[in-house]
């Protein structure tokens, strides 16, 4: 019974020890098990630094409409920056008008055998309307604060909730084409 039970703690922690997940705090994008972190480990068993750099490649030539315009530097099979843009990501609340919010960002991958760092580096969350932006903890008299710069209070839990399911949905999705899990396109 004993080791049925180790078993099966063994096989439910390699499952979930392999999940990486970003929360939103007051000082930016953080990863969930390590606040202290701004980036997230892809654990990927058995794949070698060349596997995974082709990998990170063919998730970028085929989830972006012009890959070579969105990478903006490499080194193969060690380093691969990249660059997105999201339209009307989400929509904030000014004064009873909701405002439409897109997003500009950076993502950073180093790789190493069996492992790729995930970083957001750069992040811009702005009103379409040319207006202000989306801070992670601000005055609400700058912008739109996700957190209140003053005393930490989430004011915009909303806005919270879909930056951390945005990101952590590209975490998973990246991890599946570093590990060559099939998607649904292969399925034809």
């Amino acid at each position: 019974m004993k080791k049925h039970l180790f078993l099966l703690s063994f096989l439910l922690s390699s499952v979930f020890g392999f999940s990486q997940e970003f929360e939103v705090t007051p000082n930016g994008l953080k990863d969930k098990s390590n606040v202290e972190n701004t980036y997230v480990i892809i654990e990927t068993p058995n794949k070698s630094v060349t596997e995974l750099y082709q990998n990170a490649i063919k998730y970028i030539n085929e989830n972006y409409k012009n890959p070579e315009d969105v990478i903006k530097g490499k080194t193969q099979n060690e380093y691969l920056r990249f660059e997105t843009y999201v339209p009307q990501f989400t929509n904030v609340n000014n004064s009873g008008v909701k405002l439409d919010v897109s997003m500009v960002y950076i993502t950073e991958l180093r790789i190493k055998d069996g492992k790729v760092k995930f970083e957001i580096t750069s992040l811009s969350i702005t009103a379409d309307n040319g207006g202000r932006s989306v801070e992670f903890s601000g005055s609400i008299w700058k912008g739109y604060p996700i957190y209140n710069q003053k005393n930490g209070d989430l004011r915009l839990p909303e806005t919270k909730a879909e930056i951390e399911n945005y990101f952590n949905t590209k975490v998973a999705r990246i991890t599946d084409f570093l590990l060559n899990k099939k998607t649904k396109k292969d399925d034809w």
